[in-house]
This record gives C-alpha cells, structure tokens and sequence, in this order.
C-alpha cells in the first residue's frame, strides 16, 4: 500500500507523532509512505517569462502528478497556509484587496494546496483521501500564535473534513468537534518511542538537591502557567499552577522548555533555568531528559480548545521519570482523564488542589517515584509506538477500501476507541 503525505514538515512535533514515527514499521508491514512539502509542475512553452501566479492562472501549467499517481491514499493534516502573512503584525489574509492594501507587506506562503483541492473534491479523482488532526482548530483562541492562520483557512478545513473517506483524530473531544462535517472519524491516541527520550549528560548541579519541577510548551503557554487577563477590567484568571509554584519555590528548582526566541523575559521572572523553543522532536526529547526532572506539569486554561487536547505531555514527562501533575476537567472527556489519580500521576484544578498536588511531590521522594515508576510501566504497555503503527495500517486499509463513500452519505460508522475499527 502507498501513502502520500501532503505538505508535510519533518521535523514538527505534529508531523512526528501523527506520522514519522511510524515510518519504519509501516514499511515492514509493506506500507510505503511519501512525505511531500512540494510540487512540480510542467510548463507549456508559452508560459516562459511568466510569473507562477499567472502562469497557473491562464492555465499554462500541468502538475505532475507522478506522486498522487503513485498512492492510494493521499492524508492531508491540520491545515495548510494558503494565504499570504504578514511577517511584521502577523495577519493572514486571502483577500486580494486586503493583501494589496495591508501596510506591510504579505508574502503569498502555499499557492498550491488550495489551488488543487477543486481536483482532490471532484467525484473523478480515485485516490482515498484522510483527513488527519491532533487539534480542533475550530476553537483556537486569540491568544494563540497560529489564531489568523487559522481563521483565514477554517474554509478550507471543513472542505477537506467533508471531502475525507476517513478522519482520523487524536482524542474524543476532537471527534465530536468534527463530527458535523464527517461520520467516519476513527481516534488513534498518540503513542512513544522510548528509545529517544534519553540523553548522556549528568543531574545538573544547580538546584542542589531539590526536586526539579519541569515545564514545557512554549512561551504562549505560560498563559496556561501564570494566568491571563480575562473579562471587563481585565481580572486576572487562572495561574494556579504558576502560584502553586511560586508559594513553594524554596523547596524546588523550577525549570521552562521553549523559551521562543525575543521573550526570555517574559519567562525570567517565574523560573530558575530555561530551554529555548526547538522544533526537531529528538532534539527536544533530549533536552527534555536533560532537564532530569523529578516533576513534570502540565496545567492549562480549561476552556473547549484545551479540552481537545491529547495525554502526550503525561506520555513524554513518564518516559524521563518524572511524576506528572496534570489539570482536572470538572467532567467529560480531558487531555488527562485516563490518568489514575493518586496511582500513576496527580490531576489539580483550582489554587488548592495545585497548592496540594505541588506540595505533596516536592516534599515526598517516594510519592514521586511511586507515580513515576507505575505511570512508565502503563505508558510502555499501552502506548508503545509499535501497536499505534498497526492502528494506522488498519485504518489505511479501511480508507482504500471504502474510498468514494463521501460521495454516497457517510453511514459506516468508526468506533472511538484505541483498536481496529470500522468495518473490515
């Protein structure tokens, strides 16, 4: 079977997870996977001298379709950047009058992918099409970095939805959010490699002998850590985690990874060591076992978007031996709702419970073992990347085998658990 990936980046911890790591062991189950950034195109003579833009416009250009002939199934992910941005402001934009006028100036990024969708949408193209995301970009905040990317290419990411035989989500929250565009959605959890959480340099002699408490994400992120301004006059919200620390900072050695380059001082004030931002997974993976850390946290806002996100941070603090401190959801399905409370992690939600989880940790070297020690053993056996792999060749399967049932209702329902699904 032959799997083309369009537009994918190699090295982001999305491409990794939901893809690359897999790689490997699909191509020993005969499954063949192509990861593409870009297109080549054949030019008709008469399109010498012309601009791309132009070119495709008079209709001078033929792409070669030599990859898309290739597979069987073509996986589009998340969402492309198919309008121009500004580099200065950060606006996105797919209106040629607001790109002309804007004032700066906007560079066109992807001028293909949405170019071609006409083709991927019509009753004639043959190939199986899934769509596949770690996120629900329909619910993405202002706050957040990716905010007019995403905005400016919503339309676009319900048309691929619409158009997939299958999507393929990393949570149940997500699933749902999606469930309006496409039956046919089928969770694969995300899963580890433990053979790249490690490193070969030493505990860090700084902190001396306090439990090391390690945070990750990237600078946004420290909304979820220190709180936000929230409502008429700007009343401060959340931050417990953040306060939590802070009330106990004698006792530990606080440390951030993804500092993102121009805002080490926002990060300055709240901890006592930090990493800056890196996209290439195995090198994050190392810093974050270099870190050794005794604690790791993983709080956030609590709001619709938070609530789709997946386990990985309880996943990647597990394999480096830290007991993990997770948020609480008052209900529902949560980032960390499979977390055994008390056994293999801590969930907290509001200034007590975070004070408590904190405290407790930080003060009791045997807890944080006990937690760590079982949370690795469950994460080894039920998150091994090995059996995610077959999960995805199950679902490859199943889309080449029902590609068109877009185009005839989507009543061949997935089931939403970590298994083979849907109907063989």
């Amino acid at each position: 079977m032959n799997i083309l990936v369009w537009g994918t980046a190699e090295q982001g911890p999305c491409a990794y997870f939901r893809g690359h790591m897999f790689d490997e062991e699909w191509k020993k189950m005969g499954i063949e996977v192509r990861h593409i950034d870009k297109v080549n195109f054949i030019a008709d003579p008469s399109a010498q001298g012309m601009k791309q833009d132009e070119a495709m416009a008079k209709g001078l250009l033929k792409v070669d379709t030599s990859d898309i002939d290739w597979a069987d199934v073509v996986v589009f992910r998340r969402y492309y950047n198919c309008s121009a941005k500004c580099d200065t402001c950060g606006a996105a934009s797919k209106d040629p009058e607001v790109i002309t006028k804007h004032e700066h100036q906007m560079k066109v990024r992807d001028s293909i992918t949405e170019w071609m969708w006409p083709a991927f949408e019509n009753a004639a193209f043959n190939k199986a099409i899934i769509y596949e995301t770690d996120d629900n970009h329909f619910q993405i905040r202002t706050w957040n970095g990716y905010f007019p990317d995403v905005q400016a290419e919503r339309p676009l990411i319900e048309r691929m939805t619409r158009r997939a035989d299958l999507v393929t989500v990393s949570t149940g929250p997500i699933k749902e959010a999606y469930a309006y565009l496409n039956n046919n959605i089928r969770i694969i959890r995300n899963a580890i490699d433990p053979s790249i959480y490690t490193t070969t340099a030493g505990r860090p002699g700084h902190g001396g002998e306090k439990p090391r408490v390690v945070y990750y994400g990237s600078t946004a992120r420290m909304r979820d850590y220190a709180g936000y301004p929230s409502g008429v006059g700007g009343k401060w919200e959340g931050g417990y985690a953040g306060k939590a620390i802070e009330d106990l900072r004698k006792e530990l050695w606080n440390v951030f990874i993804g500092v993102n380059q121009g805002t080490e001082h926002v990060i300055a004030p709240f901890f006592d060591e930090a990493f800056h931002y890196v996209e290439n997974i195995k090198q994050f993976t190392e810093i974050l076992a270099r870190s050794h850390p005794d604690i790791g946290i993983a709080p956030l806002g609590g709001d619709s978007f938070d609530r789709c996100k997946s386990e990985l941070h309880w996943l990647e603090y597990s394999m480096v031996g830290a007991a993990f401190i997770g948020e609480r959801f008052k209900y529902g399905d949560a980032p960390y709702s499979m977390v055994k409370h008390g056994v293999d992690g801590l969930l907290a939600k509001g200034r007590q419970e975070w004070y408590d989880a904190v405290k407790s940790l930080v003060r009791s070297k045997d807890l944080r073992e006990q937690l760590a020690g079982a949370a690795k053993e469950r994460v080894l056996k039920e998150y091994n990347y090995k059996d995610r792999a077959i999960e995805w060749a199950d679902a490859f399967k199943w889309a080449v085998e029902h590609k068109g049932i877009w185009k005839h209702g989507r009543n061949t329902e997935q089931h939403s658990d970590n298994g083979p699904s849907g109907p063989s």
